[in-house]
């Protein structure tokens, strides 16, 4: 889809808005093109001593304070609209796209930077509501003032105003050149705001590696260089946007000023003194919307990048489990790998012609080097990833055919890194079941073992545990992760490296304290760590992408 076409797409939910504020700008191009005629008409019946040829002074003065008056109206109510309307735009596409993003298939976000749809979520789309609600909604009132403008000079003295034509040409060239200049710094200027996201975000991961290796001032320098460039750039897009509407404006004031040198005499006809003032206004008020039709074009050209981006995002395709219909009834845990084999983009197979079966209620403990392919086989598993070949079965369903949330809630999962969040422990430990109840919560925690160490916290469940959950300990974040995976009562539990971070002692307790979670359910545990490859009743390693007991 061509941009133009993309940009009234998505428009169209808000046309009628958009569509009152292109009416009331019309409605005030209207009034506005009454002021040079009824304040020439002002002009002349000061000079004539109170009467005209045309309306009366008293009148003349009445209706231009009236037309003033509606004028200030139009603007303020415009003005309220185009911001309510603007506002409303940009929380309704950060929402649509982050609600896409979030459904995208983790190997789009594998080749993607984070910060570049920060960057499109927040900076980017302000700009395009910015062009919908304001830019592009005055371009009627822009048209009907230069055209009406154009019209009634025609009208007042059609030689003078045939110069006005012949300028045309000029300020087409001039705002292509400025417009394409803008497209590329956009397009640079997107860039840099990915990168000033990324860098951000990776150094508030890294603080504790800075300051480890006491190289703050390194980061610093690099975050620094990254806010220059994106500053001069933003400068760049400044100074030219600054450039445009003004010169194209005063290419067309200029041409104003000549042809009221010409009034009178090049053409040979005589003017009233209210002609010449009306002419004058007219050929002044043309310079307003002449230099804002040459900013919106230069709008748009900066806007066409975040249209292209926003496309390329808005029509990746979502996980394809989500279209699946298929149903997915409480499982089992009856799991089943037949020949799968799978390679990251790019890269060597990591697992080929896989195959592994698992019993319902079995604790199976996978084992390898690193890389062998173990997590790999539980993203697949949880279809983060599709196999390139071979398939997948729950129950002797092929887990392809599911509906992929359905599918996912029949999982439990312990990462190594327990990705808890900035809030309370309640919170976390009901992230996965948001419904839960307190009794409910509190019986995960007791079940993970993690009951009474919460209780002793200074808020207990309602303490604030800090971003990834730093003001606990290991353990103590790991058993909130079981918590939270015991809350959903999965029939599948998976725990992928939960205890690497542990030391031996940790580690004893953290298994001792999963036994009970464990009964009845079917168990897949990725680990080389003695303590926990001695909850499993089977033991599989895995090696050159294939398993083997053992």
């Amino acid at each position: 889809m061509s941009a133009p076409k993309f940009l009234l797409a998505q428009a169209t939910p808000y046309r009628q808005q958009i569509a009152a504020i292109s009416a009331l700008t019309v409605l005030e191009a209207g009034f506005m093109l009454a002021i040079p005629w009824l304040a020439g008409q002002v002009l002349g019946g000061v000079l004539a001593g109170g009467g005209s040829p045309g309306l009366s002074l008293s009148l003349s003065v009445g209706l231009l304070v009236a037309v003033l008056l509606a004028t200030t109206g139009l603007t303020i109510a415009t003005a309220t609209i185009s911001a309510a309307t603007s506002g409303r735009i940009l929380a309704d596409l950060r929402t649509t796209i982050h609600a896409h993003v979030q459904h995208l298939p983790i190997a789009f976000h594998d080749r993607s930077r984070g910060g570049d749809l920060l960057a499109l979520t927040t900076y980017e789309v302000s700009n395009l509501s910015d062009f919908l609600a304001s830019t592009m909604a005055r371009a009627p009132s822009m048209l009907l003032t230069a055209a009406g403008s154009v019209v009634l000079l025609f009208l007042i003295d059609p030689m003078l105003a045939l110069v006005i034509p012949l300028l045309l040409p000029v300020f087409t060239v001039l705002a292509r050149l400025v417009g394409r200049r803008l497209r590329k710094l956009g397009e640079r200027s997107r860039w840099a705001q990915g990168e000033l996201f990324s860098v951000a975000e990776q150094q508030l991961d890294m603080l504790g590696a800075t300051r480890a290796f006491a190289v703050e001032q390194v980061q610093e320098r690099h975050f620094g260089e990254i806010v220059e460039t994106s500053r001069q750039l933003q400068f760049r897009h400044a100074r030219l946007d600054a450039l445009l509407g003004p010169v194209v404006s005063l290419l067309a004031a200029l041409a104003a000023v000549a042809i009221l040198l010409l009034a009178g005499t090049a053409t040979g006809q005589q003017h009233s003194a209210a002609d010449l003032f009306a002419f004058l206004l007219y050929a002044a008020l043309l310079t307003r919307p002449v230099g804002a039709l040459a900013s919106m074009y230069g709008h748009y050209q900066w806007t066409s990048g975040t249209l292209a981006r926003l496309q390329v995002v808005l029509a990746a395709p979502v996980e394809p489990g989500l279209l699946a219909t298929g149903a997915v009834p409480q499982a089992i845990g009856a799991i089943r790998f037949e020949q799968v084999s799978f390679a990251y983009p790019g890269r060597d197979p990591v697992l080929r012609q896989f195959s592994l079966a698992i019993e319902p209620g079995q604790i199976v403990a996978l084992t390898g080097d690193n890389g062998a392919g173990k997590s790999t086989a539980i993203n697949l598993l949880l279809r983060f990833y599709d196999p390139d070949a071979g398939r997948i079965m729950l129950d002797g369903q092929d887990i392809a055919t599911l509906q992929v949330q359905q599918l996912r809630r029949q999982f439990g999962v312990v990462p190594q890194r327990a990705l808890l969040f900035a809030g309370s422990v309640r919170d976390n430990i009901a992230f996965g079941s948001p419904d839960a109840a307190e009794e409910q919560i509190a019986a995960a925690a007791r079940l993970a073992q993690a009951h009474d160490f919460i209780t002793a916290l200074p808020q207990g469940y309602a303490t604030q545990i800090g971003d990834e959950g730093v003001r606990l300990s290991g353990g103590q974040r790991q058993r909130i992760a079981l918590a939270r995976a015991l809350l959903a009562d999965p029939p599948i539990l998976i725990f992928d490296e939960a205890t690497s971070m542990f030391d031996l002692e940790a580690e004893s307790a953290f298994v001792d304290a999963c036994q009970t979670a464990l009964k009845g359910r079917t168990v897949i545990i990725v680990t080389h760590r003695p303590a926990s490859l001695a909850l499993a009743d089977r033991i599989v390693r895995i090696a050159d992408g294939t398993a083997s007991e053992g």
